[in-house]
């Protein structure tokens, strides 16, 4: 295993890092197939297509858990998951269209199922319904945060095609169109997740480093297992320990900042970390 300077581990499941929040990611797929109200019938055919596919959840998994290691998760905790799935979803079904991607998750993908305008204005249709959910003047810090990282992910994906693809894992530009396409989003996770359970801004601060760092873990984590791409793989291989380690380091800097954090959550953040590292898929 790769990181067994931590300690000796088996690497752990998704069902693992999951145990805490199990009952709240039932609530959300409740939460999250009742969460439109559709007039047109292709739009429709097209959302339960979506909702067909699960991905791992790992987006909503990570705010439950930041808000669970302040407090009790809301009912604006749930509206902030919703938002992160559907932003998430979103920049998939847009980014399939942009890069000519034929399969998403082992099906066709939006833009090959139906047609390119469909899949463009599906990504918007998510787009605008995110937005709506966190339209409450209480969750304004948390929807501020949001749209910053829609739209350096945004400037990411545009980043990456002014290289046209070609960037040098060592490279900073590639470790910047990571940041914004990827950790950006599991960033802002975590910090919509312990905002909305009412953390300060410095302990969201705190558990949004530990975030971003795992988000480039976990993308990094991604390009070691693309086998396309032989010489990015090579060196993601090289960087992503020293990303675990920082990602390490975030939390437990959170650790020895707050007082009565929740062992439990923080010991299902660290099992998220190593997941991220060394999933194999």
């Amino acid at each position: 295993m790769l990181f067994h300077h931590y300690f000796m581990h088996i690497t752990p499941t998704l069902a693992t890092v999951q145990r805490l929040v199990t009952a709240d990611l039932q609530r959300f797929e409740d939460a999250l197939t009742n969460s439109f109200s559709i007039d047109s019938t292709t739009m429709g055919e097209v959302m339960d297509y979506l909702l067909s596919t699960k991905g791992k959840r790992l987006r909503p998994t990570l705010v439950f858990l930041s808000a669970r290691l302040f407090g009790e998760p809301l009912d604006t905790t749930m509206r902030t998951a919703l938002f992160v799935e559907l932003l998430h979803t979103a920049t998939l079904i847009h980014d399939d269209v942009v890069d000519g991607s034929d399969e998403r998750r082992g099906r066709p993908a939006v833009h090959v199922r139906w047609d390119t305008p469909t899949a463009v204005l599906a990504g918007d249709f998510l787009l605008a319904r995110a937005m709506e959910l966190l339209a409450n003047s209480s969750d304004l810090a948390i929807l501020r945060e949001m749209l910053d990282t829609a739209r350096s992910m945004s400037e990411g994906e545009l980043m990456q095609r002014e290289e046209d693809g070609k960037l040098e894992t060592g490279d900073s530009r590639y470790l910047e169109v990571i940041k914004r396409k990827t950790a950006m989003l599991f960033k802002a996770c975590c910090v919509g997740g312990a905002l909305s359970v009412g953390a300060s801004e410095h302990q969201a601060t705190l558990i949004g480093t530990f975030g971003l760092n795992l988000g480039m873990t976990f993308q990094m984590r991604d390009d070691l297992l693309d086998e396309d791409d032989p010489d990015t793989s090579k060196e993601a291989e090289a960087l992503l320990p020293g990303y675990l380690e920082k990602t390490m380091t975030a939390l437990q800097a959170l650790e020895a900042d707050t007082k009565d954090l929740s062992v439990e959550v923080l010991e299902s953040l660290r099992a998220l970390a190593l997941f991220c590292a060394e999933r194999t898929h």
